[in-house]
């Protein structure tokens, strides 16, 4: 009789601390899709977290190099460039956008840290710079910022794109980088 108590006092503590933990904020433990998306054709408002470092447990990612142009500085101090050639459409990046603008307050992600959406063929990512805490910032300037210096003028041209805070996308001296490029399905 003891042992049963022990094991549904045991089953009762477990299940509170998985209740608590739902509650928590978690900016450093990558999400993962969820295997039953409710939409058909992409993420939603909910992006997911992934570590900025390329494909992440199964999720193929276009890689982004800034191999084919420098970055250009665009209004307000944000720098742009057109990456690879790309199959994703201004349709489903537009989408992508949406549901990020959808998000109506702040964004936040770890620093070394990138939340994506996607849709149809196409992925959008907001990445935190690695030398820093959490980058936070506005849904609507992050749509705007991805609209206006990647979407209009890289996903339009059939190539993918980037944008971030410093000239030099590849290197830790930015607080943030966004991309909008190819998506080939988890």
């Amino acid at each position: 009789m003891v042992s049963k108590s022990y094991i549904r006092i045991f089953a009762l503590l477990a299940s509170a601390a998985v209740v608590a933990a739902r509650g928590l904020p978690n900016l450093h433990r990558p999400y993962l899709v969820p295997s039953a998306v409710s939409r058909v054709t992409g993420t939603g408002t909910k992006g997911f977290l992934t570590v900025d470092d390329g494909a992440h447990d199964g999720t193929q990612v276009e890689t982004l190099s800034t191999t084919h142009g420098a970055f250009a500085n665009v209004a307000g101090g944000t720098f742009s460039a057109c990456l690879a050639d790309t199959t994703a459409s201004v349709a489903d990046c537009q989408a992508v956008i949406n549901d990020i603008r959808a998000n109506n307050g702040t964004i936040s992600v770890a620093g070394g840290f990138c939340l994506n959406w996607w849709e149809g063929g196409c992925l959008g990512r907001v990445c935190g710079g690695k030398g820093q805490q959490v980058y936070a910032e506005d849904s609507q300037f992050i749509a705007e910022t991805m609209t206006n210096s990647i979407l209009n003028t890289c996903i339009s041209q059939g190539k993918s794109g980037a944008a971030a805070d410093c000239a030099d996308v590849s290197s830790t001296c930015g607080t943030y980088r966004y991309s909008l490029q190819a998506y080939q399905g988890i």
